[in-house]
């Protein structure tokens, strides 16, 4: 199919702009998209999951905790790769392989950003070279519609073991003018069947985003926690039902929540019913790691509060141990995203022990985590370093509680 490139409005040749009257018309349908997205009812027609499933690990048996503290450290990313990098993702696969996911080019937002994807073997200290997984041209060509640039991803295997993609791309104006888009791989992300646009909302079908891994139902419903950032900014869920050969039966966006200015809701299954969910804060002034709890599997959810822990506008993630603890990775600061720490939490996510700090560097950028553990119960970090590659960090449970034992005695 064709393509239709708009050319510049009469008047205003090459710039690209609106005339006044409608740039005042699309300001208005944006503000109007906003309410409509924030306070509109969540269509009816689902219910609540009844329970959510175990969290996918490729192991029969869980293994014994290792008693040595382990820690390492290596570049998914090649010297050079590409000028900018951001916003990874990490998961293990069924048969043990570790992939990483992130979007690369010139700059943030530029139209040569491509996704990227890496893999690394089980036993192997080194990432295999990236590949391109999705481009504009690409995405263009399968979405058979106009693509200005693409953005944040997450890839995540479901029960069946078919591996999922949900990637942002943006037609028009910044990343308020965002879609989600998926696609799915049943060879573990080696090749990918072609890109599906979501229809989550009936006005304009804009300003949904993607940034953490989901939580997954016992009746193979997926719960992926997204965002809206078109005039206002809350937390959403998205519900999506897989159909069969990897297509998307059914798909709902729920509202979590009425206050606005918390984004990028990360989700921790607990015990029973319970779902934590940890929230980045964008509003100016104050600003603090927020949760929220839900008690029925993620479908409603009590108001968020702040936590002692600060954030400087910046992606958190988390991640449930085997021994129940919840680990928080995060910037640790108000303004600045120099400082990438841990936090560690026995009581569900109400009160933080601060754990071992894994980058600071004054003004320089470490950011966007993202935790996975594999079928060894080590856990695996991958995160934006100062914008130019994405670093990964393995390490066990023996050297976090080390680490974290040696902060308490003041030795560290």
């Amino acid at each position: 199919m064709p393509f239709f490139h708009p050319t510049p409005p009469a008047g205003h040749p090459g710039t690209g702009r609106l005339p006044p009257r409608q740039r005042v018309a699309l300001i208005v349908a944006t503000v109007v998209a906003a309410l409509v997205a924030a306070f509109a009812p969540t269509r009816g027609g689902i219910v609540a999951p009844v329970h959510l499933a175990r969290e996918h690990r490729p192991v029969a048996v869980p293994p014994a905790p290792e008693r040595v503290p382990f820690f390492r450290q290596s570049w998914v990313t090649p010297r050079a790769h590409t000028p900018s990098v951001h916003s990874s993702s990490i998961c293990v696969l069924p048969s043990g392989d570790l992939l990483a996911l992130w979007y690369g080019g010139s700059r943030e937002g530029a139209a040569d950003v491509s996704l990227f994807t890496a893999r690394r073997a089980p036993g192997m200290s080194e990432w295999a070279a990236p590949q391109t997984a999705v481009n504009r041209a690409s995405a263009e060509s399968e979405l058979e519609r106009l693509v200005k640039k693409v953005g944040n991803a997450v890839i995540f295997p479901d029960r069946s073991g078919l591996l999922w993609m949900v990637y942002v791309s943006v037609s028009v104006g910044g990343w308020s003018g965002s879609a989600l888009n998926v696609k799915t791989s049943r060879d573990e992300g080696r090749t990918w069947g072609g890109s599906r646009r979501l229809t989550l909302n009936p006005f304009l079908n804009l300003s949904s985003l993607v940034r953490n891994k989901p939580i997954h139902a016992t009746d193979g419903r997926i719960g992926l926690p997204v965002y809206h950032e078109l005039a206002m900014k809350f937390p959403q869920m998205l519900w999506l039902t897989p159909g069969r050969d990897g297509t998307v039966e059914e798909c709902r966006i729920r509202n979590l929540s009425a206050e606005s200015g918390l984004i990028q809701p990360t989700l921790v299954p607990l015990d029973g019913d319970r779902v934590l969910m940890v929230l980045r804060d964008h509003r100016p002034g104050g600003r603090r790691v927020h949760t929220a709890y839900s008690n029925d599997n993620g479908w409603t959810w009590a108001g968020a509060e702040p936590s002692g822990l600060p954030n400087p506008d910046s992606a958190v993630d988390a991640l449930r141990l085997r021994d129940g603890r919840v680990l928080l990775v995060y910037n640790h600061g108000s303004h600045e995203r120099d400082i990438l720490r841990l936090a560690i939490s026995g009581d569900d996510g109400r009160t933080w022990r601060p754990g071992p700090v894994i980058e600071a560097d004054a003004r320089r950028e470490f950011s966007y985590p993202f935790l996975a553990e594999d079928q060894h119960g080590r856990i695996h970090l991958t995160y934006t370093w100062l914008r130019e590659r994405i670093r990964h960090v393995e390490f066990n449970v023996a050297w976090l509680d080390g680490r974290s034992a040696k902060l308490e005695a003041g030795t560290q």
